[in-house]
């Protein structure tokens, strides 16, 4: 009975990015919503397999257990750990994987360090066909009516743009997958459909890499407070950057005045659906503050529409950084581009109420030990190779390269001064449980080096 279903199933206490617990009440029926919409979107088989790697309590990996016993399938358990999953992957032979970003970006930087160690030609290869691989990709999306519109766009001019570019790299994205990417697919095992991503907006570097090597990767959106899904890709139209409204789900994206802003504007994303929970446990205050009397939840993310109802997110409101100058910075498309350098595994974006903007780095020990070796450079191993005076003027390079005008970035989102981490961050102290940076934490634990970037 819809009665029963509006019963309260569990309470999953989150503390987001504030450190407060709140449990968030969620019923029968918020999940029982997204078991009928989601097969809207993605085409699931009876019977197929699953690698489950998330911890089976967060929202997001709970959800995907449900659609697995839901559509009478199997799921294998595995650890996000690289060494394990990938071996995981090829024994147990899933058709799908449900990850975080993070996770996705861990794979990524794991298949360049192994390809680092291959002989010059090998690496040769590889790269040029990733660059194939990548340029064919939006040649297609051109050509097929693929491209994110955040500005509008002329499909007549789209087509004659993609045409002779897919045409032309056409076969040598087969030799690519013939030569290169067909042994890396084969880790993923014969039966892999799709992953699907959630717990956080996938990096864009990430995604155009999978889709350059041939395996598709689906970008989710939501909440715990939605139980958790609001948006994902549709697996028949994949529109990178973006995600869709899920199917019943209702979306809009408002300004600070609350009005609906055009496509290619910023403004904070607001949800309504069965699939919104009920409240706060014991917390009507809180959740007055999220929910209004119309039913809409304030997600507290940064999206933006597409001109043909996609929509991206771009970061969090209480992420925002506004500098002294009253310049408002997004520090997660920063952050995203500095891991994209291979020598940087984490960055923390800081700088609220500062004239400028500094970043914490955390370097990828393996690849800076390579970099060191191959340029004969002298250290005793006493010492951290990340303080290294020459380590120091790669990463100022790294970043000064990452975040610059050619990408896209203005003079304000530029990294003035960064401070090396000696540690990698870990889940419950730096990150949560999804691998999410929990910022509240880093100002806490990295008090005194935030403190040192901004004193002359």
């Amino acid at each position: 009975a819809l009665g029963e279903q509006q019963d309260i199933a569990t309470i999953i206490f989150t503390s987001g990015t504030t450190g407060e617990p709140k449990g968030v009440m969620l019923s029968h029926r918020n999940f029982i919503f997204q078991l009928e919409q989601l097969p809207k979107v993605i085409p699931f088989y009876t019977g197929e397999r699953w690698l489950s790697v998330l911890p089976v309590w967060h929202s997001f990996e709970r959800i995907l257990q449900y659609v697995i016993v839901s559509q009478a399938s199997t799921i294998a358990y595995s650890k996000p750990i690289g060494k394990i999953l990938l071996v995981d992957l090829q024994r147990v032979n899933p058709a799908w994987m449900g990850s975080v970003p993070r996770i996705w970006e861990a794979v990524k930087n794991g298949i360049y360090q192994n390809v680092k160690t291959k002989s010059p030609i090998a690496r040769a290869l590889f790269h040029f066909f990733v660059w194939v691989g990548a340029n064919h990709a939006t040649a297609m999306n051109l050509l097929t009516n693929r491209m994110p519109q955040f500005n509008k766009r002329y499909r007549i001019v789209d087509v004659l743009l993609g045409i002779i570019p897919t045409l032309i790299l056409w076969p040598f994205t087969l030799l690519g997958h013939v030569l290169v990417f067909k042994t890396i697919k084969k880790k993923f095992g014969h039966s892999f459909r799709a992953g699907v991503s959630g717990g956080g907006s996938m990096p864009s570097n990430v995604d155009r890499f999978f889709k350059a090597i041939g395996i598709t990767l689906l970008d989710g959106y939501g909440l715990t407070e939605t139980a958790p899904v609001i948006g994902l890709r549709d697996i028949r139209h994949q529109v990178p950057e973006t995600v869709s409204p899920l199917p019943l789900t209702e979306i809009k994206i408002v300004d600070e005045q609350g009005r609906n802003v055009p496509p290619g504007k910023k403004g904070v994303i607001m949800a309504r659906g069965e699939q919104v929970m009920q409240g706060y446990y014991k917390r009507p205050d809180l959740t007055k503050a999220i929910i209004d009397e119309n039913g809409w939840l304030n997600t507290g993310d940064i999206g933006v529409w597409t001109h043909r109802g996609e929509y991206a997110i771009k970061g969090r409101v209480k992420d925002t950084i506004v500098l002294s100058g009253g310049e408002n910075v997004e520090p997660v498309p920063i952050e995203a581009r500095l891991r994209e350098s291979e020598y940087i595994e984490q960055a923390v974006v800081v700088g609220q109420d500062q004239k400028y903007l500094s970043a914490l780095i955390v370097c990828d020990t393996k690849a800076i030990e390579m970099y060191v070796k191959q340029n004969a450079i002298p250290y005793m191993a006493r010492f951290d190779i990340c303080e290294l005076p020459e380590v120091s003027e790669l990463l100022t390079s790294e970043i000064a390269e990452q975040v610059s005008a050619k990408n896209g970035f203005k003079s304000y989102e530029r990294i003035n001064r960064f401070a090396i981490l000696k540690h990698s961050f870990k889940v419950g102290q730096e990150l949560s449980a999804k691998q999410e940076v929990m910022r509240h934490k880093i100002n806490e634990l990295y008090k005194k080096e935030i403190q040192a970037l901004f004193t002359n």
